[in-house]
C-alpha cells in the first residue's frame, strides 16, 4: 500500500474532479467541500501521543516529554478542563515507577514530569487517561467514523434507524513511547503492559536491521483486535507519511514505512464499543499510540 499524506490526497482528488467536470458550479462545489473537510480535520484532532525531545538518550540524562494531541502527528500540548492522566509509568528492566502523582495537571493543561533515567537500556513509558464527552451532530460523527474506519459503528447505528441521532461519545486515551538509553538493548517494548488498549511491537524497534518491516500486535480489553484500521506515522523534517493497514485475526499488522529510517514514528489505532444504559452516552473509543524514533 502507497505512503500517502492528507494534503496529497485531497490535492489529487480536486484535481481529478476538475479535469472531470469544468463549470462555475463545480467551482463553488469544490470550495464548499475543501471548506467542509478543514472544519472536520480541525473538529477531530484525535491523534494522541506521547513525544520525548529525544529518542536516543545517555545513562542519567534528563528528558521532557510533550503528551500532544493533533492530526496527521502534528501536534499542540494536551489536557486542560476535565482531561486528566490517571497513569503514568515508567517501565525499566528492573522495576515500574510510578509517575501518575508528578504530573502537573490544572483546567490550563498537562505537563508530564522531567525524566531522569538512570538504568541503561531501552526503556517504555507509558500513560492513560480518564473519559472526556463530545457529542457531535450526524453527519460529522458518521464522517469521524468512516475517517476512521470505524465500520461496526456506522452498520450499528444503520440496524437501528440511528443514523439521524446525534453521535454521543465517551473517549480515553492510552499512550507509550519507547526511550532508548545507551548502547544495551532489550524486548521490553515486546511486553504487555497492561493497558486498555495494547499496541504491542513483536521486536524491539530499535533493533531492527535494513528494510525490516514492523509487525504489532492490538489488543483490547487483553483480546486481540480483529480486522481494524490500524496506521504507522512517519514525521521528518516537518513532512508526514502515513500507512493503512488492516489487522488479521490475530490482532497483528505489519508496517513497511519503518524501512525508510531517520525519523519519528507512530503506530496508532482507535476502537469503539456500544455503551448499555448510559445515560451521558452511546459510545465508548478508546484510542492508542505507541511512539519511537529511527536514527
Amino acid at each position: 500500500m502507497p505512503f500517502v499524506t492528507n494534503q496529497k490526497q485531497l490535492q489529487l482528488f480536486f484535481k481529478t474532479m476538475k479535469q472531470a467536470v469544468k463549470s462555475n458550479v463545480f467551482r463553488y462545489l469544490s470550495l464548499a467541500l475543501g471548506l467542509l473537510l478543514v472544519a472536520i480535520t480541525a473538529v477531530f484532532s484525535h491523534e494522541f501521543w506521547l513525544l520525548p525531545e529525544q529518542f536516543f538518550l545517555s545513562v542519567d540524562q534528563n528528558v521532557k516529554v510533550s503528551v500532544e494531541v493533533g492530526e496527521d502527528f502534528t501536534g499542540e500540548r494536551w489536557g486542560g478542563g476535565t482531561r486528566r492522566v490517571t497513569a503514568l509509568k515508567l517501565h525499566t528492566q528492573t522495576t515500574i515507577k510510578d509517575l501518575t502523582s508528578t504530573v502537573q495537571q490544572d483546567d490550563s493543561g498537562v505537563i508530564a514530569p522531567v525524566l531522569k533515567l538512570e538504568e541503561t537500556g531501552t526503556q517504555l513509558l507509558t500513560l492513560a487517561t480518564n473519559n472526556s464527552f463530545i457529542e457531535l451532530e450526524p453527519e460529522k460523527f458518521l464522517a469521524y467514523l468512516t475517517e476512521d474506519g470505524l465500520g461496526n459503528a456506522i452498520a450499528y447505528r444503520q440496524k437501528h434507524n440511528e443514523t439521524t441521532k446525534k453521535g454521543r461519545e465517551l473517549y480515553r486515551r492510552c499512550a507509550k513511547t519507547v526511550l532508548q538509553v545507551g548502547a544495551s538493548y532489550n524486548d521490553l517494548p515486546t511486553k504487555n503492559t497492561g493497558m486498555t488498549l495494547e499496541i504491542i511491537p513483536a521486536k524491539n524497534p530499535y533493533q531492527l536491521v535494513k528494510n525490516q518491516p514492523l509487525t504489532c500486535q492490538f489488543l483490547y480489553e487483553q483480546k486481540p483486535l480483529k480486522n481494524y484500521l490500524v496506521r504507522c506515522w512517519r514525521r521528518i523534517n516537518g513532512k508526514t507519511e502515513v500507512e493503512f493497514k488492516k489487522t488479521n485475526v490475530q490482532g497483528n499488522a505489519t508496517f513497511e514505512l519503518v524501512n525508510k529510517g531517520e525519523g519519528n514514528y507512530m503506530v496508532s489505532t482507535v476502537q469503539m464499543v456500544r455503551l448499555a444504559n448510559d445515560p451521558k452516552a452511546d459510545w465508548q473509543s478508546t484510542w492508542g499510540s505507541l511512539t519511537f524514533g529511527r536514527q
